[in-house]
């Protein structure tokens, strides 16, 4: 475990290899985990207290000691099985490797930020023993294990405590212009949109922002790409006006999809009388014919050949 090997080490590799029981291999120097040992983020107590109050996960704020990590799951990437305990092994060996900070074991602990419990989330606390005790408002706090873990769930904290930035980050939706400006403005920053593209999860942040916005200024903003990501076919057509609607189309499909009585309305007869099939034409008697203008007639005999 330590980051020093030393050169019994490589002599007891060589005793277990040589000596062990012949029922077993031999492994030295093994990655235990096939993603890199890095929490998601790590709060530190700063030595000044403050007075002012936070913003968000209020409650939160008061439970932590002077150190905790945070392993936060989304809704892209939700809780899996196990990651419980890999927040777990985080703890232990960030406490491990920290003695000159962390005196005792409540000096530290581990939260997870959830949109919602799970039924794998339930099982991985069931399996490490530990217990819920609600704290009220979408909090919980785990109790059994050697450090202090508390859950918050994203979809109820933010409902209980009305943050509509925190919404953002759950199954809800954004009911404030000030929520669409901040997440607008964060898009918009160019460092930060630089490092978040490439990641997985972009385009269902971009999707969040679409879904927050007017239809018209979706449109405005964005490629069609993204527009239709975010709307249905009739809400994006709803912030054009009519004759935007059809700008460009060729007349078959500015036509399609309506019915007959909708596709002549508003035509002169003689323009009605042209949109009908040749069939139809020739069974017009040249009497008839004849009382049409000449420009209207000349068009249907050379459509039926008389």
């Amino acid at each position: 475990m330590g980051s020093t090997r030393t050169a019994w080490h490589v002599l007891l590799v060589a005793l277990l290899s040589q000596r062990g029981s012949p029922r077993f291999e031999v492994r030295s120097e093994v990655p235990l985990s096939a993603e890199p040992l890095r929490a998601d983020y790590l709060l530190l107590r700063k030595s000044a207290e403050s007075s002012e109050p936070a913003g968000t996960l209020r409650r939160l704020w008061d439970l932590l000691p002077s150190e905790a990590i945070v392993e936060f799951k989304s809704i892209g990437r939700p809780y899996r099985r196990r990651n419980l305990d890999r927040l777990y092994s985080y703890l232990l060996l960030y406490f491990a490797d920290t003695p000159e900070r962390l005196e005792q074991r409540s000096d530290l602990c581990g939260v997870l930020l959830v949109p919602s419990r799970t039924r794998s989330l339930d099982a991985d606390a069931a399996a490490l023993g530990l217990e819920w005790h609600d704290l009220g408002d979408g909090y919980w706090r785990l109790r059994g294990a050697a450090f202090a873990l508390i859950v918050a769930e994203i979809d109820p904290v933010a409902e209980a405590e009305d943050d509509d930035l925190l919404r953002l980050f759950g199954h809800g939706e954004a009911r404030t212009r000030e929520a669409r400006r901040w997440l607008a403005q964060q898009l918009g920053a160019e460092e930060m949109a630089m490092e978040m593209q490439d990641l997985e999860g972009f385009d269902e942040v971009v999707r969040k922002l679409l879904a927050t916005l007017p239809p018209e200024q979706v449109l405005a903003a964005y490629t069609p790409a993204q527009v239709l990501a975010a709307y249905t076919p009739a809400q994006v057509l709803a912030a054009y006006a009519p004759e935007q609607r059809v700008a460009g189309l060729p007349p078959e499909q500015r036509m399609a999809g309506l019915p007959p009585e909708q596709r002549v309305a508003g035509l002169p007869p003689e323009q009605v009388l042209l949109a009908l099939p040749d069939d139809a034409l020739r069974a017009l008697s040249d009497a008839y014919l004849e009382t049409l203008s000449a420009e209207t007639r000349a068009v249907i005999r050379a459509r039926i050949g008389r």
